[in-house]
């Protein structure tokens, strides 16, 4: 932790700056990282103004604060700087680290083999658009159009579903696990 001192119209006694060192150290083991923090210092008429700057990695946090005393200032900064850092941590802690969800998906269809010792091979790719839709608008869509298949993002589960028409007539609905 790298600590800078700027007075204006107040000088920075050894007894503020080892106040304000005490009151950062808590600071310091909520973030358990080196940052640089510029602690300015102002006097005008009756008002002291406090202001705090953190930089810590990418984020620059800043607290102020006006009163009439000098520690009183800090204090207020300080404490604004603590919300900032605990709420700063709080979004890094809850964030989701899921991949964004897919606008499409690349449909292959196979051909069966010819002989006995012949692979599947693919005879046609189509990119399909996934649309967020319930079940029966899925349903709705497979039986306007003239094809067999309706790929689309189910908005109950926030999953991609399928839904097809098997030979007999019947509509089967794909559904991923949980």
């Amino acid at each position: 932790m790298r600590i800078e001192y700027t007075g204006r119209q107040i000088d920075v006694t050894p007894d503020l700056r080892q106040y304000t060192e005490g009151r950062l150290r808590k600071l310091n083991r909520v973030l358990r990282d080196h940052c640089n923090i510029h602690v300015i210092l102002e006097a005008a008429k009756h008002r002291r103004v406090a202001e705090i700057t953190l930089q810590w990695r990418d984020h620059t946090l800043v607290g102020l604060e006006e009163t009439n005393d000098p520690r009183s200032s800090i204090n207020g900064a300080l404490d604004k700087l603590e919300r900032q850092a605990v709420s700063l941590l709080g979004k890094k802690r809850t964030r989701k680290h899921r991949a964004p969800p897919t606008s499409a998906v690349l449909l292959n269809v196979m051909t069966p083999p010819r002989k006995a010792d012949d692979r599947h091979k693919v005879s046609a790719t189509q990119r399909v658009p996934i649309k967020p839709l319930t079940v029966e608008e899925a349903i709705e869509s497979l039986g306007a159009s003239s094809g067999e298949l309706a790929v689309f993002r189910n908005v109950q589960t926030d999953r991609v579903n399928i839904v097809y028409r098997r030979g007999d007539g019947e509509l089967v609905l794909i559904e991923p696990e949980p």
